[in-house]
C-alpha cells in the first residue's frame, strides 16, 4: 500500500512537470525545441532566433505565470481547508477571489478615472486594495462562522458564498461607473488569464506568493495536529488562535496577489488539495508541498485546454470554472456540512 502511495506520487511530480513543459511548447504557433537549442547554443540575436524568441517572450511568461499562481492557489486552498476543517472550503467559495477582485477593479476605477496614485504607502495601488478586500471578505465571514470557539462549515460556507454574491454586485456597480473601453479590458481581466506580457507580472507573483506559500508550508506540522481537533492541538503547544490569524492574513494576501495580476481563477485550491489527499492523505507535511507542485501542473493543464482545445484564447478561469462546477457539486453530493472528517 505504501508502494503504491509512493509511485502515486512520484507519478503526480512527473505529470505537473511534463504539464510545464508542454505548456511552454503548445501554442497556436508550433514550436521546434531543438531549433530552440541550436539558436540559444549560437547566440544568434531575437531577430535571428524565432523559435527561441517565442519561448522566452511569450511562453516562458505564461507558463511561470501560470506555475506560480496555481501553486498559489492550490496551497492557499489547502491551508483553509486543514484550518477550518470543511472540505468545500478555498479562496474562491469563500468570497476572498471574489472580494479580492471587487478591491482590484476599485484600484482601477481610482486610478483611471479619478486621478489616484497608482503607488501607496511604497506599494502598487491595485495589489493593495486587493489585498485589504480579500482580508475585509476573511474577517468578515470568519466572524460570522465563529461561536463559542468553534466555526460553523455550514454558516462559513453560505457566508462566502454570500460575500461573493456582494463582491459581485460591487463589481457590477465599479462596471457602471467606468469608462466603456475600460469595461471590455476588466471584463475580460475577471474571466482569468495568464497571458501576461514580459516578466515583470511574474516576478509580482513570484515576490507575493514565493514568501506565503514558506510560511504556510512551515505550518503543515501544526495542522497536522489541529486535525485532532482544537482542543488536543492547544493542549499540544500549537496556539490555535496565531494558527487561525496567520493562515487567514496569510492566505488571503497570496490570493490577492495572484488575483491583481491575472484576474479571478476558481477552484484551483477546491480540486488540486481533494486529488492530493486522495493519495497522500492528510498529512500535511507531504499533502501541502505536493498540492503546490499539483497545483502548478493542473493549472499549466488549464491554460492548454485553453489555448489548444478551446476555440481562440480562451480565458484559464472559464476552464478553471467549468472543471470544479461539477467537482464542487460531487462534494455536495457526497458530504454533508460536518466537520472535517479526513
Amino acid at each position: 500500500m505504501r508502494r503504491t502511495r509512493n509511485m502515486a506520487v512520484v507519478a503526480l511530480i512527473i505529470a505537473s512537470v511534463a504539464l510545464v513543459v508542454v505548456s511552454l511548447v503548445g501554442g497556436t504557433e508550433r514550436v521546434d525545441l531543438g531549433q530552440a537549442w541550436r539558436e540559444w547554443r549560437e547566440g544568434l540575436p531575437p531577430a535571428q532566433s524565432p523559435m527561441l524568441g517565442i519561448i522566452l517572450d511569450q511562453r516562458l511568461p505564461r507558463t511561470l505565470a501560470a506555475l506560480i499562481v496555481g501553486c498559489g492557489l492550490a496551497l492557499a486552498g489547502a491551508a483553509f481547508q486543514a484550518m477550518l476543517r470543511n472540505p468545500l472550503a478555498e479562496p474562491y467559495t469563500l468570497g476572498v477571489a471574489s472580494f479580492g477582485a471587487l478591491g482590484a477593479w476599485t484600484a482601477t476605477i481610482l486610478i483611471g478615472a479619478y486621478s489616484f496614485p497608482a503607488y501607496l504607502l511604497g506599494l502598487p495601488t491595485i495589489q493593495l486594495l486587493a489585498f485589504v478586500f480579500a482580508e475585509l471578505d476573511i474577517i468578515i465571514v470568519y466572524q460570522l462562522a465563529a461561536h463559542r470557539d468553534r466555526i460553523s462549515p455550514s454558516v462559513l460556507l453560505l457566508g462566502g458564498i454570500t460575500m461573493g454574491m456582494l463582491a459581485n454586485g460591487g463589481i457590477l456597480f465599479m462596471r457602471y461607473l467606468a469608462d466603456p473601453n475600460r469595461v471590455v479590458m476588466m471584463d475580460r481581466w475577471l474571466m482569468g488569464g495568464v497571458d501576461v506580457l514580459g516578466y515583470r507580472p511574474v516576478l509580482t507573483l513570484l515576490a507575493g506568493v514565493a514568501p506565503c506559500a514558506v510560511i504556510l508550508l512551515a505550518q503543515a506540522p501544526k495542522y497536522d495536529q489541529l486535525g485532532f481537533g482544537p482542543e488536543l492541538a492547544a493542549g499540544r503547544g500549537v496556539n490555535v488562535r496565531l494558527l487561525q490569524a496567520t493562515t487567514f492574513v496569510v492566505g488571503s494576501l497570496m490570493t490577492a496577489v495572484a488575483v491583481s495580476v491575472v484576474g479571478t481563477i476558481a477552484f484551483v485550491g477546491l480540486i488540486v488539495p481533494h486529488i492530493v489527499r486522495s493519495i497522500t492523505g492528510s498529512r500535511h507535511r507531504l499533502l501541502m508541498p505536493l498540492s503546490a507542485v499539483v497545483g502548478g501542473g493542473f493549472l499549466c493543464f488549464c491554460d492548454i485546454i485553453a489555448r489548444k482545445i478551446l476555440p481562440g484564447e480562451t480565458p484559464i478561469g472559464i476552464v478553471t470554472t467549468l472543471l470544479g462546477g461539477p467537482f464542487f457539486l460531487y462534494l455536495l453530493l457526497r458530504r454533508r456540512f460536518t466537520d472535517w472528517d479526513a
